[in-house]
């Protein structure tokens, strides 16, 4: 059972949370402390941190690193408080942060001012690679770390066995993805022309043949598509904030407007909860 409970958060999940730990750890050695989990100490520690210039979400994340040991070591604390609740609003205001990973979703219609601007901003061997790497990361509703080189989680990394280009479709199997190392086979119709991830990944892989099936199927830092999205975007004139992960927050909300039932997107888009709902943007 203990072995099941520790397995219940993906790994490194489990390292960021364990990070949390010391941390609150340290700052009760530090500061002569012995009751770790009571609302007290709670306050003094995110204070602490809030004042070492940590912002809100990055304090949530050790919260919710620090509630999970005590759920799973049954042990009481009441991370409910409403003067936490108020001490982390007050935070979030004084640094002006908003939590969570940019909202904004990356449109149809940003895809193929993207796509299209993609000629004029690269050679032709990035261009194609470019193009293969935002259809698929929209239409597949990709991770960054499993379009793109991440070096904490990089066993999610998609690889060229993991594509197959069938007639009417591309089939790409995950053997691993977050929270999961079950496999997960998500197929990608054909679409038009213009945005066709079929098309885009067929031809990246016509023009950078590879003896290794093993290979990335994209040879390139996060950091690197990053850039090459942000290029696109000034190019393009597009001032919205968009990142990586605004293509799979782009692709949930299309497939959403097109019809696909909540079973079937939470299926492609590999959710193991109803987290997919603050994905799809009306």
């Amino acid at each position: 059972m203990e072995n099941h409970i520790a397995n219940s958060v993906a790994p490194t999940t489990r390292r960021a949370y364990n990070a949390a730990l010391s941390s609150l750890n340290e700052f009760c050695v530090q500061h002569n402390i012995k009751d770790k989990y009571i609302t007290s100490t709670l306050e003094l520690f995110i204070t602490s941190l809030a004042e070492k210039g940590m912002q809100a979400s990055s304090i949530r994340t050790i919260l919710s690193g620090i509630k999970h040991h005590c759920i799973s070591n049954s042990i009481d604390i009441n991370l409910n408080d409403p003067r936490l609740s108020l001490l982390m609003k007050g935070i979030q205001r004084s640094c002006g942060q908003k939590t969570g990973r940019p909202k904004n979703a990356v449109r149809m219609t940003h895809l193929q001012k993207i796509l299209s601007a993609t000629v004029q901003l690269f050679d032709a061997k990035i261009a194609v690679q470019v193009r293969a790497m935002f259809s698929l990361a929209f239409f597949a509703m990709l991770r960054p770390s499993e379009l793109s080189y991440s070096s904490s989680t990089p066993q999610h990394q998609l690889k060229r066995s993991s594509v197959s280009i069938k007639s009417n479709c591309v089939k790409l199997t995950f053997s691993s993805f977050k929270h999961s190392t079950d496999i997960a086979i998500v197929k990608i119709q054909r679409q038009s022309p213009e945005v066709c991830p079929w098309f885009f990944l067929s031809d990246y892989l016509r023009s950078s043949p590879t003896a290794n099936l093993n290979d990335p199927l994209f040879p390139s830092s996060t950091a690197d598509a990053n850039n090459w999205l942000q290029r696109c975007l000034s190019h393009c004139g597009i001032k919205s904030k968009l990142t990586l992960h605004s293509f799979r927050r782009g692709g949930a909300t299309w497939y959403s407007d097109q019809g696909v039932t909540a079973a079937k997107l939470k299926a492609m888009g590999r959710w193991n909860s109803n987290a997919y709902l603050n994905y799809v943007k009306p």
